[in-house]
């Protein structure tokens, strides 16, 4: 997954409100309780009625080996239990595809390699539970060793490539609301330079490496050189989750103070409640 800005999603003024909203709530969430409110609020961009997240711990090389905690948003609770009395953990395609790669999964992409009977059955099962079409994402955190997941389901999602957009431009902002929900946040911070800083300060801002470059008056592959530097040092595979971890962990600044956010979010609304239908 690369990087985006909110501009590649092509959202109306309306859904860009929602979606700053959902930005802005991920940052406030500490406890559990703070989740479900939160990914809740995707229903206004994606067509999803069930969702799920969880976190898992895992062996230096990624893989799954133990479940740290499932926080159920909206799944059915009859098919979770389900889930667990027949140990679909052992058949689910998807997940073992996520812990394989922490990668966007299509549901219809990864179902339409299943030949397994067991699997098979399983596809079924979950459908007679209105679990048809999905989406399900996460990200790979190599230097505390976890994996996070979201799972999203509903009719026609992932039908439009703006559904999957929306889901990765957010994951790294969902991924580290849902860490801070286990774990508290580090007291030492990877240390980044003062170059790097101003490298990543211009990535916040949406500039490419060439604008980077022109702004700072040094080479495009210097630029590039620091920006693989920033993502090693923050154990990050994109520049998106580099981004919202070096705002987690406070070694930048967020673009727009809190409380600015605040104001923007409502003079979005006015403007929107003002606008001509």
């Amino acid at each position: 997954m690369g990087y985006m800005n909110i501009t590649d999603l092509d959202l109306t003024k309306e859904e860009l409100l929602d979606f700053m909203q959902i930005l802005h709530d991920a940052l406030l969430v500490k406890r559990d309780e703070d989740l479900p409110p939160l990914l809740l609020q995707f229903k206004k961009l994606i067509p999803c009625e069930y969702i799920i997240a969880g976190l898992g711990e895992t062996n230096p090389d990624g893989l799954l080996q133990n479940v740290t905690k499932i926080i159920n948003i909206s799944y059915p609770v009859a098919w979770l239990q389900r889930y667990q009395e027949r140990n679909y953990a052992a058949v689910d395609p998807i997940l073992r595809a996520h812990t394989q790669g922490f990668q966007t999964q299509l549901w219809s992409e990864t179902y339409a390699h299943v030949t397994n009977k067991e699997e098979q059955q399983f596809i079924e099962d979950a459908r007679s539970f209105g679990l048809h079409e999905g989406i399900t994402l996460g990200h790979l955190n190599k230097r505390k060793l976890l994996g996070s997941l979201f799972s999203f389901s509903g009719n026609g999602l992932g039908k439009q490539a703006r559904h999957q957009l929306i889901l990765e431009c957010a994951l790294p902002h969902l991924h580290l609301a849902l860490m801070r929900t286990a774990f508290p946040v580090e007291n030492e911070f990877p240390t980044l330079s003062p170059r790097e800083r101003q490298v990543l300060k211009w990535l916040m801002e949406g500039k490419t490496n060439w604008e980077t470059s022109r702004i700072l008056n040094i080479s495009e592959r210097t630029v590039k050189f620091h920006v693989q530097n920033v993502l090693t040092k923050l154990h990050s595979s994109t520049r998106g989750h580099a981004i919202a971890l070096a705002i987690e962990l406070g070694l930048v600044g967020l673009p727009i103070p809190s409380q600015e956010t605040e104001y923007a979010l409502k003079y979005l609304r006015d403007e929107i409640g003002s606008s001509p239908k």
